[in-house]
C-alpha cells in the first residue's frame, strides 16, 4: 500500500520565535520579578511537530509563514538546521514574525504570551497537492484555526488530504476551542487522529470525565484519541473500542513549553507505522516527558539516539527498520 511507504509528514501550524524566562513564581498584575534564566529559541506548533517527527524518521515539511525580519531568518535557520523542509514556508511582506513570551515557573509549567504576527496571514499559495499526495500526514496545530486566511489554508489542506488519502492530525488548544468550538466539531469526522490536554477537554466538552470524552470524541468518527495528562501520562481511544491508560517514564520537569506537541507528533508517527495503541502511548510519553527535562521548544525536542536509548528494542525495530 502507497500509504505505508510513505515518509513524508507536512505539519501546519505556527511558527514562532520563542523567548522564555525562568521565575521564582508567576508574577503579579504590576509586580516586578527578577529572571533566574533566559532562553530563546525556535518554536510553534507547526513548526515543534515537524522537529518532533523528524527525530522519528520522516522527512518533515512545515506550511507556515514568517516576516521579513530577522527573527523570521532565524526561525528559518533553525527550522533547516533541525532537518525540517521550509520550502512552503511563505515570508511576509509587512507582518513580523510571530514571537512567544514564555513564564515556566519552579514545578516546570509554563504560560505562554503569545504575539501571532504573520502566523495568521499563511494562506493556501504553498498548498500543492503534490505535497499532501506525497505525505504520510497532515498534523495540524489548532491555533491555525483561530484566524482567517490562515484558517482557510487549513480547511483547504484537509480537503486536500481526504482526497489524497492522506491522514490528518488535530493537536487542539485552549485559544482554538474557545474561539472556533463549533467548527472543530464539524472537523471530527474528518479526523484520524486528535490530540488534546486536559484544560483542552475540559473546554470542549465540559463537565465530561476523561472517559466520557473518550467515548463521545469516538463517537463522532474520530478514530483515534489522546489526552495528554501531564504527571499521569495519557488517557487513549480507538474506534474498535479499545482503552487504555499509559503512565509515562519518571523525569524532573524543568520546563514544558513543547511536551504536547513532541507528544503529538510521536503519537501519529507511532500509529501510522504500525504500533498498538499501548506503544504509542509509550513511545508519546517518552517523547513528551525528555523535552520536559530542559528548557525551550525546538531545541529541548530529544535526538533520535536519546529517544532509541530509552525505547524497547520491538518498538525501535518498527520505527527504524532499517537500523534494527
Amino acid at each position: 500500500m502507497e500509504a505505508e511507504t510513505r515518509r513524508i509528514v507536512t505539519a501546519l501550524g505556527d511558527i514562532n520565535v520563542d523567548l522564555g524566562f525562568v521565575l521564582p513564581h508567576f508574577p503579579r498584575e504590576g509586580d516586578d520579578n527578577p529572571a533566574t534564566a533566559v532562553h530563546w529559541g525556535g518554536g510553534g506548533s507547526g513548526l515543534n511537530m515537524a522537529v518532533a517527527v523528524g527525530r522519528l524518521g520522516a522527512i518533515p515539511y512545515v506550511i507556515g509563514r514568517v516576516g521579513n525580519d530577522l527573527a523570521g531568518s532565524f526561525a528559518l535557520q533553525t527550522a533547516r538546521m533541525h532537518g525540517v523542509q521550509v520550502s512552503a514556508v511563505q515570508v511576509d511582506p509587512s507582518a513580523a514574525t510571530g514571537l512567544c513570551g514564555i513564564v515556566v515557573t519552579p514545578s516546570g509549567q509554563r504560560s505562554f504570551l503569545s504575539f501571532r504576527g504573520a502566523n495568521v496571514y499563511c494562506d493556501a499559495s504553498t498548498l500543492t497537492p503534490s505535497l499532501i499526495r506525497s505525505s504520510k500526514m497532515l498534523l495540524v496545530g489548532a491555533h491555525a484555526l483561530l484566524d482567517d486566511p490562515q484558517r482557510s489554508a487549513v480547511l483547504q489542506a484537509m480537503e486536500m488530504a481526504i482526497e489524497q488519502r492522506c491522514l490528518i492530525a488535530l493537536d487542539l488548544c485552549l485559544p482554538a476551542v474557545r474561539v472556533a468550538r463549533r467548527l472543530i466539531v464539524r472537523l471530527l469526522p474528518q479526523l484520524w487522529l486528535l490530540t488534546m490536554n486536559e484544560d483542552e477537554l475540559r473546554a470542549l466538552l465540559p463537565g465530561q470525565s476523561v472517559a466520557q470524552a473518550l467515548d463521545s470524541l469516538i463517537g463522532s468518527g474520530v478514530r483515534y484519541v489522546a489526552i495528554k495528562r501531564g504527571a499521569q501520562g495519557c488517557s487513549v481511544a480507538s474506534a474498535d473500542g479499545r482503552r487504555l491508560d499509559v503512565l509515562p517514564p519518571a523525569v524532573t520537569v524543568v520546563d514544558t513549553t513543547a511536551c504536547g506537541d513532541a507528544f503529538s507528533a510521536a503519537y501519529a508517527w507511532g500509529l501510522a507505522h504500525g504500533l498498538d495503541l499501548s506503544q504509542s502511548a509509550t513511545l508519546a510519553n517518552l517523547m513528551g516527558a525528555l523535552t520536559a527535562t530542559r528548557h525551550g521548544a525546538v531545541e529541548a525536542i530529544p535526538s533520535s539516539a536519546e529517544i532509541r536509548s530509552r525505547l524497547s528494542p520491538m518498538i525501535a525495530a518498527r520505527l527504524w527498520p532499517e537500523n534494527p
